[in-house]
């Protein structure tokens, strides 16, 4: 008997521990983005070589979105919010956070806060219905005041020829409902016993690192500080886009910096655009270069 090809894959939600706080990555899709404008100081053989030897698609970077839901027994926490559904700018693959958050077992309305690593279309633009409602209702907002003041500057709405003006316009939508609740942190602050803040600026100047400590185990959640699984460890030098890098120099440095932490600290390691779910280790191959070895997805006890 001949059937529909059902086009869908099983609910996109991951669990993990980190000591007595449980983790979930809630998958809201991913980018289809050519390699135009991306990696502009990268050598082009070895970037076809990396391509090659890890079956790469040849005309288009994949990069998933990974917000993660953060429980520590007191409170519920999600980092980043994904796309969302109030805007299309980069496709239609995007937008699922909410039915894979149904999916995993919470409900927006469980959220106590959201911690935003930046305000980029991509993680803030998830935080709102296509209405102008917050998907959270009863979260606080933590962003960090040097990302505040790069992101809600209204003065950055008359660059209407670069990002700039739209990305700001898209973030002060998605702000909006959350002003009343809003906790602006500076980088170093703690957020709650347990999770600590630290600068890994450069693609946005205030990109924030939340870390997440529990009975000795952390782990890192690091926002755009990498985008890709094998690239960034291979070549954390190279620059990931000259126009979205608001200080590609600083980029670069923040990745080789976190890159040789999370090494020394035995740090557990997110890629918010790695391949679902982005958690695993980063390993030291010494020679200047790094590898992202992820955790197996198998349906066990996190």
């Amino acid at each position: 008997m001949a059937a529909p090809l059902k086009k869908d894959q099983n609910a996109g939600w991951y669990r993990f521990s980190i000591g007595a706080f449980e983790g979930t990555v809630i998958w809201d899709g991913w980018i289809h983005h050519s390699y135009e404008g991306i990696y502009p100081n990268a050598d082009a053989q070895e970037m076809d070589r990396l391509k090659a030897q890890y079956l790469l698609p040849a005309d288009y970077i994949p990069m998933d979105l990974n917000p993660v839901l953060m429980n520590t027994g007191d409170k519920v926490y999600v980092i980043d919010a994904g796309m969302g559904r109030s805007i299309d700018w980069f496709g239609d693959m995007m937008g699922r956070m909410v039915e894979n958050l149904r999916a995993s077992g919470y409900a927006p309305e469980d959220v106590d806060a959201v911690l935003m690593t930046h305000l980029h279309p991509d993680h803030a633009c998830g935080l709102i219905n296509p209405d102008g409602t917050a998907v959270f209702p009863n979260a606080d907002l933590y962003v960090c005041e040097t990302d505040w003041e790069e992101w809600t500057n209204e003065d950055n709405l008359k660059e209407t020829n670069t990002h700039l003006g739209p990305w700001t316009q898209v973030a002060l939508d998605a702000v909006a409902p959350y002003r009343d609740r809003l906790k602006l942190f500076k980088m170093g602050d703690e957020i709650a016993p347990g999770i600590t803040t630290f600068s890994v600026a450069g693609h946005a100047l205030g990109q924030t690192a939340f870390l997440f400590e529990s009975d000795g185990e952390k782990m890192v959640f690091t926002g755009d500080l990498a985008h890709h699984e094998v690239y960034d460890p291979h070549h954390p030098e190279w620059y990931f886009h000259m126009d979205y890098d608001s200080d590609p120099d600083m980029g670069a440095k923040a990745k080789a910096d976190i890159f040789d932490k999370v090494v020394a600290e035995d740090i557990t390691f997110h890629g918010y655009h790695f391949a679902f779910p982005g958690v695993g280790t980063i390993v030291d191959a010494k020679d200047g270069t790094y590898r992202f070895v992820p955790q197996p997805v198998t349906p066990r006890d996190p």
